[in-house]
């Protein structure tokens, strides 16, 4: 079963250095995913802007990659939140991947809210970001937040080199991903609801399991 590419590529005035490289970056993920993979690309900077609606053509995705341009204000987590409701409504696995170059100083919406989200919605988010994590501490603090409680991973690659580690990583994680569903026993919590996956044999032990750590129930109308 394929999963559902969001891309959500940062083309604020914080990225005209690197750019072009993190273009290149973007288009060489959208080539090397999985033949039944879907991608859309998605672009920000004040305003989301859906460059590419969700399709499994890779040249079309990475078409309209390459029309962005750079310019304006960051309104990172306002576009986020759009983001996650377009995957929302998508059936089957999906994931949204950010990239990033820190700062946020135009969104109305806060990152938790967002967070919070991304965890009902089951979708996780990886956040790929070009600034060091010394240069923007609230923001590295903020992704990794919202990547790990989703299920996610954030990574901090200043060079076109380490972003293409990150993709690549990535791409390995869509690649062995897996979803596992089940019907919880009745339960008058109607807040957070922790859960924890864990390898019970010896010879799975071996392996690192990365989930979300748990789960808002959905309320009957």
């Amino acid at each position: 079963v394929g999963t559902n590419v969001f891309v959500l590529f940062d083309t604020s005035n914080y990225m005209y250095r690197g750019f072009v490289y993190a273009s290149d970056a973007i288009a060489d993920f959208i080539r090397g995913l999985d033949r039944a993979d879907s991608v859309a690309v998605y672009t920000y900077s004040r305003n989301l802007n859906r460059a590419v609606q969700l399709n499994p053509d890779r040249t079309n995705a990475i078409a309209g990659l390459r029309k962005a341009v750079a310019g304006d204000d960051s309104a990172l987590y306002n576009c986020l939140l759009l983001t996650l409701r377009d995957a929302a409504k998508v059936p089957g696995r999906k994931v949204v991947i950010v990239f990033s170059n820190g700062p946020d100083n135009a969104s109305m919406v806060a990152p938790d809210d967002v967070r919070a989200v991304a965890e009902d919605e089951g979708i996780p988010i990886y956040v790929i970001s070009t600034s060091e994590v010394n240069n923007d501490p609230m923001s590295a603090t903020i992704f990794k937040r919202i990547s790990t409680n989703t299920g996610g991973k954030s990574y901090f690659a200043k060079t076109w080199q380490k972003q293409v580690e990150a993709f690549e990583s990535i791409r390995e994680d869509l690649g062995n991903s897996y979803t596992l569903t089940y019907y919880p026993q009745a339960n008058p919590n109607e807040g957070f609801r922790k859960i924890r996956v864990e390898m019970t044999t010896d010879t799975g032990k071996k392996y690192k399991i990365r989930a979300r750590p748990g789960y808002r129930p959905a309320r009957g109308i």
